[in-house]
């Protein structure tokens, strides 16, 4: 995006269910992931939560940049 002051674009989030190789038999964790794009500004703090609240130690990887 080009930058125009005072712009903003909320985000588009996804979140995609666990391979099926992990439902397919007992597994103590399944992935998720989850997807977010189309914001702007570029920055963005993304936090997974169970029950309404923070997961500190979930996993993180990924773009910090905006995919689109």
């Amino acid at each position: 995006f080009p930058f125009f002051p005072g712009k903003r674009l909320p985000p588009s989030v996804f979140l995609l269910p666990p391979p099926p190789e992990e439902l397919s038999g007992p597994r103590p964790t399944l992935s998720l992931t989850c997807l977010v794009r189309g914001f702007f500004p570029e920055s963005i703090d993304v936090q997974w939560q169970k029950n309404q609240e923070n997961i500190p130690e979930a996993g993180k990887s990924g773009n910090a940049g905006n995919s689109g």
